[in-house]
């Protein structure tokens, strides 16, 4: 009996949020205000622009204050089932960055309840794209089994240590090339402890609940480091990984696969070390509040950036206010030899936090994420990101806190410096609303 796992089994039925209505208002009067770092108290600015009885005067400026701070959460949620990571990356300012991964197998079929003999053992994936290889470099994978029930219901975590209770080995890996199979051979013992017991490969739920609960998969670079990504999308055409026993029963060749489908649970972890970084080019304030003239944003869940805007708090209570548009400005660092302009990220997010610390996407990402932006300018050296659902929100007082985050996705490759608070320019927020 031949198995094959290269042909996509299951359909990951994960959906996508679904976008919201918007909503329209009557332009009545119209007022820009680009605001941007200042030395007034930015949460008294705006208050006097407000006049006290027909509002048909309205006047601009562009001394609002926008904040910018780094930060760094271990606890953030990986979310994106769509990729699984292995590898480590270095950044001379970020420092290194270590990527690792579980994921459930699945039985594609049941057990044939046979004798066997095990001839070898192959653990094959395919990698989607691989970054920093050199054909000289030494790398090995390091597998495990884990003991903890992985379910889409789980909540996993970036910085989350997984559950390791059997070692399966490690080996050294081949050359690797994005969209080829990589073949590794393990050891035929590995094989011997998947079918330890053969009487639980007859339910593909028990397998994975009971019996294997989930493989951890890890690469460790002797020299230059490495980083691989599969697809374990429901677009992706083939399955990402698995391994396969090949036996002998009587004197017939068969072979039995254990995979990870798009349909199976799997998790990344990340880890970041800081101190590895050039001690000139260091990253110094993290979490600490300081609004220093840089805020620095890393790929893999590391840093990201808070932009608080304290002045909103003045529109808050202002009746019959209509957000017409209100659009964050960003400026990056740009230099030839570590952040040239050709490797900005294509795409930036927004998020916010509700009053329980949850992250959400901001409301204009849910609209759509065209509608959001994110994107960047080469004419502004810059990012644009709009969030005028979100300040409308929140000054409906259905957001608590006037503050968002910029994050990158889980495939981002770059990071990025933005320049912030006293420098200039820095961030920036252009505001037009209506009353009426």
């Amino acid at each position: 009996m031949t198995n094959s796992f290269w042909n996509l089994q299951n359909k990951n039925h994960r959906a996508p949020f679904r976008g919201m209505r918007t909503t329209t208002a009557t332009l009545f009067s119209l007022l820009l205000a680009a605001l941007s770092s200042c030395s007034q108290d930015p949460d008294k600015i705006g208050i006097g622009l407000l006049p006290d009885d027909d509002f048909i005067e309205i006047g601009s400026t562009d001394t609002v204050g926008i904040r910018a701070y780094t930060m760094y959460n271990d606890l953030t949620l990986t979310t994106d089932y769509t990729r699984m990571i292995a590898g480590s990356v270095y950044d001379d300012y970020f420092g290194s960055t270590y990527c690792d991964l579980v994921t459930q197998l699945r039985l594609m079929t049941k057990w044939p309840a046979r004798e066997f003999e095990i001839d070898s053992v192959l653990l094959t994936f395919v990698p989607s794209r691989v970054s920093g290889n050199d054909s000289t470099a030494i790398h090995f994978i390091r597998l495990c089994e884990t003991g903890t029930l992985i379910t889409d219901s789980t909540d996993f975590y970036s910085g989350q240590d997984p559950d390791t209770i059997v070692y399966l080995g490690e080996y050294r890996l081949p050359d690797l090339e994005a969209g080829s199979p990589a073949v590794v051979k393990l050891h035929n013992w590995v094989g011997e402890h998947l079918l330890r017991d053969t009487t639980k490969l007859s339910s593909g739920a028990r397998f994975y609940e009971e019996y294997f609960r989930g493989l951890y998969f890890a690469i460790k670079s002797v020299t230059e480091p490495i980083i691989v990504e599969m697809n374990a999308s429901e677009l992706s055409s083939i399955d990402p990984l698995g391994i396969t026993i090949f036996y002998r029963s009587d004197t017939l060749k068969y072979n039995y696969s254990f995979v990870a489908t798009p349909r199976a649970v799997n998790y990344n972890r990340f880890t970041h070390d800081r101190s590895t970084a050039d001690p000139a080019l260091q990253i110094t304030h993290v979490n600490d509040m300081v609004t220093d003239t840089a805020v620095f944003m890393q790929n893999y869940m590391g840093l990201y950036v808070k932009l608080d805007l304290p002045s909103l708090e003045a529109y808050k209570n202002v009746s019959n206010l209509a957000v017409n548009k209100a659009r964050i400005i960003a400026p990056v660092h740009l230099d030839d030899e570590y952040f040239p302009e050709k490797e900005m990220p294509s795409q930036i997010y927004v998020r916010y936090r509700n009053s329980e610390g949850r992250e959400l996407p901001i409301p204009d990402l849910v609209h759509d994420i065209s509608f959001m932006d994110g994107k960047y300018y080469s004419d502004k050296d810059s990012y644009i990101f709009n969030i005028t659902s979100f300040v409308q929100a929140y000054l409906n007082g259905e957001i608590d806190e006037p503050s968002v985050e910029l994050y990158l996705p889980i495939n981002a490759v770059k990071n990025v410096i933005f320049k912030a608070n006293t420098n200039e320019p820095a961030f920036k927020l252009e505001f037009a609303y209506t009353l009426y």
